[in-house]
């Protein structure tokens, strides 16, 4: 059995894992990567009893959305909100608590149109990091997700629990899903890798960050989806190239 260093990462490799090999039909998956994957949903299926994807809580997030990002979530009432989505304030108030609770709903709506992709038969390690990358950084420089992460960027000194809010939401649900992909690689090919987290960041700059960036501060549109499959797929080769090197100095 080789041991293999990483930076601030140690594991044991039982076998020599190729870029582009097909994973082997491993033992079963450990409870760790597992366990993860399924609690989101059971978070954001309601806000205070009411599905969140009924007819009147989509509306009322619509609403939500372009009164926040028309006016600014500090300077925004429930009654702008209210008058926008076409009900009374009472029937507001039924269905939600408070702006941040509405707030909060919108992020979780946001949240469950991040759907990764289900893995196809026959994917590689590279097919695997390359649609879940591509499907992340779609999601993140679309206009809608651009807007809201400026909107919280904007308020942050007003409302800095906005912040904190968006992280819970979104933040941690992105980064736990390469957290989760990377680990289950690693278990598939008999490591054991025990700071994903940090892997998990590097890979995610490398492929989107400077877009990311860039997109938000206005430097320059989106790229192109020639582009962006480009880089993802080239940053995806560096990680697994490095990976390879460290396994075998």
């Amino acid at each position: 059995m080789e041991t293999c260093k990483f930076p601030n990462c140690t594991y044991k490799k039982k076998m020599a894992s190729d870029r582009n090999t097909k994973p082997a039909a491993a033992a079963p998956r450990k409870a760790a990567v597992k366990t993860p994957a399924a609690k989101p949903a059971a978070k954001i299926a309601s806000v205070g009893g009411e599905p969140l994807n009924s007819e009147r809580m989509l509306k009322l997030i619509a609403a939500a959305e372009d009164i926040f990002l028309l006016k600014g979530y500090h300077t925004a009432t429930m009654t702008d909100v209210a008058k926008a989505a076409g009900m009374s304030k009472k029937t507001v108030y039924q269905l939600i608590e408070s702006k941040a609770e509405l707030f909060a709903a919108l992020l979780a709506h946001h949240q469950s149109l991040l759907n990764f992709p289900a893995e196809q038969p026959g994917w590689t390690v590279r097919d695997i990091l390359n649609a879940n990358l591509l499907c992340l950084a779609r999601f993140l420089l679309s206009k809608e997700q651009i807007a809201i992460v400026r909107l919280i960027m904007a308020e942050y000194t007003h409302s800095p629990d906005l912040g904190r809010v968006f992280h819970l939401k979104r933040v941690q649900k992105a980064r736990s899903k390469l957290e989760i992909c990377l680990t289950d690689i690693a278990a598939r090919y008999g490591c054991e890798v025990c700071d994903v987290r940090e892997m998990s960041g590097m890979l995610f700059g490398m492929a989107i960050g400077e877009f990311l960036l860039s997109a938000l501060i206005g430097f320059r549109a989106a790229p192109s989806k020639a582009v962006l499959e480009s880089r993802v797929s080239n940053a995806v080769t560096i990680f697994l190239s490095g990976c390879e090197t460290l396994n075998h100095p």
